[in-house]
C-alpha cells in the first residue's frame, strides 16, 4: 500500500495496546483446547503472556484455528477494548498527532481492523498492516524496520511488545513508550509505562515542552 504520513507524530500499536486481544484469545483457547492448569485469564497472561507460549496449545489443531482467526476480518470487529485506551489516546492526540496505527495483523484484516478503530472513535490516522506474505513470526522484525524507516516522520510508538526492541537499529532515535512495563534494559529511548494514564503523563512530559 502507499503509506503517506501527512504530519510528524506517534505510531500506536493495536493488539494488547488498544485492543485486549489476548483476553479474547485465551478465553477461546481455554474453551476449545483445554486449561489443565485451571488458570484464570489474568493468571495465564501473567505466566505465559502470549498464547504461543502456552505449551499444551502447541498442536496442529490449535495452530489451524489460530491461523484462521488471525486472518479473519470478523474477529477484528469483535475484540474487546482496553479500558481507558480511547480516552487517553484522544488526550495524547491533542499533544502530538497520531501519525499511524501500526500492527502485525496481516493486510487482509485491514477492513475489520479499520471498522474496529472507527467503532471506538479512535483518532483518525493511517493504518499500517503487515504485508500478508510476511510470516506472522517475522511480524516484529517487519514492524521495527518499518518504524525505523519512517523516522522522523514517525517520532516513536506506543507499544506493549518488548520484542520490538530487539529488531530496532541501535542508532534508532525515536521514543518507544513501552505500555504495561515497569523497566527496560534497552539502550534505546524506551519509556516504560505501567498503564494508559502513565502513557499520557510520559508523552506529555516528552513532547509538550516542544510545542
Amino acid at each position: 500500500m502507499n503509506i503517506n504520513i501527512t504530519q510528524p507524530g506517534l505510531a500506536v500499536d493495536i493488539d494488547e495496546t488498544l485492543s485486549w486481544t489476548i483476553g479474547y484469545w485465551i478465553a477461546e483457547m481455554q474453551k476449545r483446547f483445554g486449561n489443565p492448569e485451571n488458570l484464570s485469564i489474568p493468571e495465564m497472561i501473567t505466566k505465559y503472556r502470549y498464547v504461543q507460549n502456552v505449551p499444551y496449545w502447541q498442536t496442529e489443531e490449535a495452530a489451524t484455528w489460530i491461523h484462521e482467526q488471525i486472518h479473519s476480518n470478523e474477529l477484528q470487529t469483535q475484540l474487546p477494548l482496553i479500558e481507558d485506551s480511547h480516552h487517553n489516546l484522544s488526550q495524547i492526540a491533542k499533544i502530538i498527532p497520531i501519525a499511524a496505527y501500526m500492527t502485525i495483523r496481516p493486510e487482509v484484516t485491514r477492513a475489520g481492523t479499520q471498522e474496529w478503530l472507527n467503532t471506538h472513535a479512535f483518532p483518525k490516522a493511517q493504518l499500517i498492516c503487515k504485508p500478508t506474505e510476511i510470516a506472522h513470526e517475522d511480524g516484529n522484525k517487519w514492524k521495527a524496520q518499518t518504524l525505523a524507516s519512517f523516522y522522523p516522520q514517525i517520532l516513536g510508538i506506543i507499544d506493549d511488545n518488548a520484542k520490538l526492541l530487539e529488531f530496532l537499529p541501535t542508532d534508532y532515535q525515536g521514543t518507544i513508550f513501552l505500555y504495561t512495563h515497569t523497566e527496560t534494559t534497552s539502550k534505546l529511548n524506551v519509556v516504560p509505562c505501567v498503564n494508559w494514564s502513565d502513557v499520557l503523563t510520559q508523552v506529555t512530559a516528552k513532547f509538550k515542552p516542544l510545542l
